[in-house]
């Protein structure tokens, strides 16, 4: 038994024809295997890989903390936070009234009597914009606010947190506020103005936009006013400055004719000539009486003497009387001279008077368009008390907002997803 050899048992890794494994190949073989994780990581790398696991993704907090919790939070909030909101909508036009003008016999177009000018409207489409502007201003929130009690209606305590107006609000605020629970909307083809008011009980929403139409009207009136009193206060003026010229162009006349001694030249000048004619036939007659007398009387007879005396005198009324028609003589005082400045002042004179009597002319028309020109506020679509509360929209705006967030979470996780893809 001893002299035998004993050996080992063959195992089947010999049948097989495979050498035997290391024993470091034998403690990896033998080591347990992780679920899920690639083969030929080490040690480290597995703890590593485990860890990354176990970790949340950036991009899941970021749904979850930009999406996620805001949407929930605004759906809580319509659901049981947000305040009802009523309206109260009226429609109204802005209309001027049209001035009716007839055309003389001249062609000259005049306006009618006042009961003609309540013939027609037409629609002002600049008045309604105006209207409108008026109507998002401060100036509009500080008239109603004498009829009611602005500050009072939007704290009721049926507002939220949110949409509760400040108490301490400043004017800027205010109107901000005011911009948002009260809109006005122009139709720009009809030009009809549409105002929608919103308040947190229906009576409120119906008296504040029942003052609003108030005091839209009573802007409208004050603008009627003004406009009448500018165009008359202009017309008034023109006529004024042309009264001036009329009495200045009238006392140079009047200083020109006490200076002349005579009121017309003109007719100075016809009545002259008239004269300085007489004259011119009278030296005819007795320039032929002395061409006769002389053929039969001696030089110096008495009779022919004194007809020569008055042919010389005759002479001499005759050049006086040209010498005060025409320009030749130094004179001032000749008519020639005197009759440009005198028909200057007159030709003054009658156009001041023109010029006045289009400017009295003027102020009468501009009276008659002062009182068509008013505004109207028609009110075709008064407000009525509201019936339920179209505010908020809680169901739509809940989810309008989830879908809002998402997009943007969306947007920002492509963007961040393209740049880390750039770095690697």
């Amino acid at each position: 038994m001893s002299g035998i050899e004993t050996r080992a048992p063959e195992t089947d890794e010999a049948d097989t024809g495979l050498a035997a494994p290391s024993a470091r190949q034998r403690g990896w073989m033998t080591r347990p295997r992780v679920a899920g994780l690639p083969e030929g990581l080490t040690d480290p790398e597995i703890a590593a890989e485990r860890q990354t696991r176990r970790r949340p993704s950036g991009y899941l907090l970021s749904f979850l903390a930009l999406v996620v919790v805001p949407a929930l939070a605004a759906a809580l909030y319509f659901a049981f936070v947000a305040s009802n909101e009523y309206v109260a909508e009226s429609r109204f036009a802005v209309h001027s009234l049209a001035t009716d003008t007839v055309s003389d016999s001249k062609g000259a177009k005049t306006a009618t009597t006042a009961g003609s000018l309540m013939s027609g409207f037409s629609t002002a489409s600049g008045d309604s914009y105006l209207v409108a502007a008026y109507i998002r201003s401060r100036a509009c929130i500080g008239e109603v606010s004498k009829s009611v009690d602005l500050k009072s209606i939007y704290r009721r305590p049926e507002a939220d947190v949110v949409s509760r107006l400040e108490a301490d609000a400043s004017p800027e605020a205010m109107l901000k506020y005011w911009n948002g629970m009260v809109t006005s909307y122009v139709d720009p083809p009809s030009g009809i103005v549409t105002v929608t008011v919103s308040a947190f009980r229906r009576e409120d929403a119906l008296a504040v936009s029942n003052a609003i139409l108030a005091a839209a009207e009573k802007m409208a009136n004050d603008l009627s006013a003004r406009a009448r009193a500018d165009i008359i206060r202009l017309a008034d003026a023109e006529v004024a400055s042309a009264q001036e010229r009329v009495i200045g162009s009238l006392g140079e006349l009047r200083d020109f004719r006490e200076k002349a001694g005579f009121i017309d030249p003109r007719m100075q000048a016809e009545s002259l000539t008239k004269t300085l004619q007489t004259l011119i036939e009278n030296r005819i007659k007795l320039q032929t009486d002395v061409e006769v007398s002389s053929r039969a009387m001696s030089p110096e007879a008495p009779t022919l003497v004194t007809m020569k005396s008055r042919l010389h005198q005759v002479d001499g009324q005759i050049a006086a009387a040209k010498a005060r028609l025409t320009s030749r003589s130094t004179d001032p005082a000749a008519l020639a001279n005197q009759l440009p400045a005198f028909e200057s002042l007159t030709v003054r004179n009658t156009f001041a008077e023109k010029l006045y009597a289009l400017a009295a002319d003027g102020l009468e028309r501009a009276r008659l368009r002062a009182q068509a020109q008013t505004i109207y506020l028609d009110v075709f679509v008064p407000p009525a008390l509201p019936q339920e509360a179209l505010f908020p929209e809680r169901t739509a705006s809940s989810a309008l907002i989830a879908v809002a967030l998402l997009v943007l979470w969306g947007i920002g996780a492509l963007t961040a997803a393209l740049i880390e893809d750039h770095k690697l």
